[in-house]
């Protein structure tokens, strides 16, 4: 698809799903305890680096949210302001577009901190506010996003959860972090034109548009936190 045809176009690109995977395994050691916070019914980076973990947590609200998940060996139901796991337990945290869902995110990073082990980090990819794409997004109602997302993308209802953007900037992640003790490795907004390519015409478009419109054509963020000192 178009994903292929921007990563032919510029070799440096990659997808945010590929790039967070590969960040996380510059970083984990072998048998490393990994939580999936807000787990929903997979996740690509866990998938992919499984081999590496010892133990694969899953975390999230409802039990519909997790059916099918084939990822993690256990799961855990409940608030993610409470995350029902003893302090420092676990080496690694990944998020999927779960941080545009936190009512209060500075309630669940202090969560997290707490449970990660010295040395520890927290992994996400999460939208980002300043985008086109989210800004559009935030003048809709739940109700039109959701329509749209299933004739577009196939997404279905039931996997659209309310949004709040209180931790998608890169200002507001980096505000976050010092809150709650974290310190900020890496933090960036990466392109992605797949989003606004539907034929050729669009996708020129869209890579004219990345190219000229900074933030505005940056979608998602990518963040590697750590707690107490680098990973």
């Amino acid at each position: 698809g178009y994903k292929r045809r921007y990563k032919t176009d510029n070799p440096s690109w990659d997808d945010s799903m590929i790039r967070l995977t590969d960040l996380v395994r510059e970083r984990v050691g072998d048998g490393a305890v990994v939580l999936d916070v807000g787990c929903g019914r997979g996740n690509f980076v866990i998938d992919e680096l499984t081999e590496l973990f010892s133990e694969k947590i899953g975390f999230d609200i409802l039990a519909e949210s997790v059916e099918g998940n084939m990822t993690c060996d256990r799961m855990i139901l409940g608030q993610h302001s409470s995350l029902s796991l003893p302090d420092a337990s676990v080496d690694v945290v990944v998020s999927l577009w779960v941080f545009e869902h936190l009512e209060k995110p500075e309630e669940v990073m202090k969560e997290i901190h707490r449970v990660l082990k010295p040395g520890g980090f927290l992994a996400f990819v999460t939208p980002n506010k300043k985008s086109f794409l989210i800004s559009l997004r935030r003048l809709m109602s739940d109700g039109l996003a959701h329509r749209l997302l299933k004739v577009l993308y196939g997404r279905e209802e039931k996997d659209a959860f309310h949004v709040y953007y209180r931790a998608n900037t890169v200002q507001d992640i980096l505000s976050l972090a010092k809150k709650t003790f974290f310190s900020t490795e890496i933090l960036f907004e990466n392109e992605d034109p797949s989003y606004t390519s539907f034929n050729t015409l669009t996708y020129l478009a869209s890579k004219v548009f990345t190219r000229l419109c900074g933030s505005a054509a940056h979608p998602h963020i990518i963040a590697i936190l750590c707690k107490e000192k680098k990973c």
